[in-house]
């Protein structure tokens, strides 16, 4: 009796079982067939966060800075013009000369220096032998033919003169300004070349700055005008003694000379010149970082209720990191300062809060 009972109570089970199961999978048939179209995924564009400044019309005084290194106002590169044998080395590197100074002689200077002074002798009779034939001319003891031929040869006593004084002044190198000698590349007994550099001879009374700057710095400058030098951490002043009014052709820059006079100053240290340009009045200083260029173009964006406006601007000048500019801005605009290259007009934005 009890079997057949639970025989019942596990039929029933089994047959809810199948009707649970049943029911479950036509809800999820249904669920297939009828399930509701997938919704759109519209993504909205993420603003981007930006740097800004605050725009301010001023007049500015751009001042620039251009380094280079200090070299000696005055330089002679010295060499013999003839060939020969160096006999004497009269000076050693290092060592301070007088302008007109002997520093370097040939072995062949003894040997020109006695024909020059025979051929300088030899003229000095003949003019003497000139003279006295002139007297006799006057008085007619004279023939017309043998005082032009004494004229004629004291006028080859002359010109060989001179050609054994330019042989002679060939033998040896003389300080061409006072100055130290730099270096001397020739020992006595060597063999000497025309035209080869054998040493070097250079002023350092003075030490001059070359530096190579932008059109528009030479604009405003003027010979011998005061120019800020900075050197070794020192301040000084020099003057500018010469810039280049036609640019270089490969690097369109002009050269500057500065000349400075300052014992604490050593040939080969780096300077750097601070110049002052030309007021620009009713102007923009903005970063470099905040101008797009595009087709040769300039540009800068301008937030407008939390959206970009791209606007053309025309740069006036540059120093450091700033380009001074003007266009269609105005004062209490707000400006993008960096990373533009990445922006487009009418963007949403937020601003940054630093």
């Amino acid at each position: 009796m009890i079997s057949f009972k639970n025989s019942k109570i596990l039929k029933n089970q089994l047959q809810l079982s199948f009707l649970v199961l049943f029911v479950f999978i036509f809800i999820s048939i249904l669920l297939v067939i009828f399930q509701p179209e997938p919704e759109a995924n519209i993504n909205k564009p993420v603003p981007v966060v930006v740097d800004t400044v605050e725009l301010k019309i001023e007049n500015i005084a751009p001042i620039v800075d251009y380094t280079g290194r200090l070299e000696p106002s005055k330089e002679a590169d010295l060499k013999f013009d003839i060939n020969g044998r160096l006999a004497e080395k009269l000076v050693q590197p290092g060592q301070f000369v007088n302008a007109g100074e002997t520093i370097l002689l040939l072995e062949e200077y003894y040997i020109y220096k006695k024909l020059y002074e025979l051929a300088k002798k030899n003229y000095v009779l003949q003019s003497k032998e000139v003279e006295r034939m002139s007297v006799l001319d006057k008085k007619s003891l004279l023939s017309k033919s043998q005082y032009d031929k004494t004229i004629q040869k004291q006028i080859e006593l002359e010109s060989l003169m001179y050609r054994s004084k330019q042989d002679f002044n060939k033998t040896f190198i003389k300080a061409k300004f006072s100055g130290i000698i730099n270096f001397i590349n020739i020992d006595e007994g060597d063999t000497v070349s025309p035209n080869a550099v054998i040493a070097n001879l250079i002023d350092i009374s003075s030490l001059d700055l070359y530096v190579e700057v932008r059109r528009d710095v030479i604009d405003g400058l003027k010979l011998n005008m005061d120019i800020s030098v900075s050197a070794n951490g020192l301040n000084f002043l020099g003057k500018l003694i010469s810039f280049q009014t036609s640019p270089n052709l490969k690097t369109y820059t002009h050269l500057l000379r500065i000349r400075l006079k300052d014992e604490k100053l050593r040939s080969g240290m780096l300077a750097t010149a601070r110049i002052i340009l030309p007021k620009i009045n009713n102007s923009f200083g903005v970063p470099v970082s905040s101008v797009l260029s595009d087709n040769g173009k300039k540009y800068v964006f301008i937030v407008n209720d939390k959206k970009l406006q791209k606007k053309e601007v025309k740069i006036l000048t540059r120093f450091d990191e700033i380009y001074v500019i003007n266009g269609d801005i105005k004062s209490n605009d707000i400006l993008v300062t960096k990373d533009v290259s990445s922006l487009s007009e009418g963007q949403d934005i937020l601003i940054s809060k630093k």
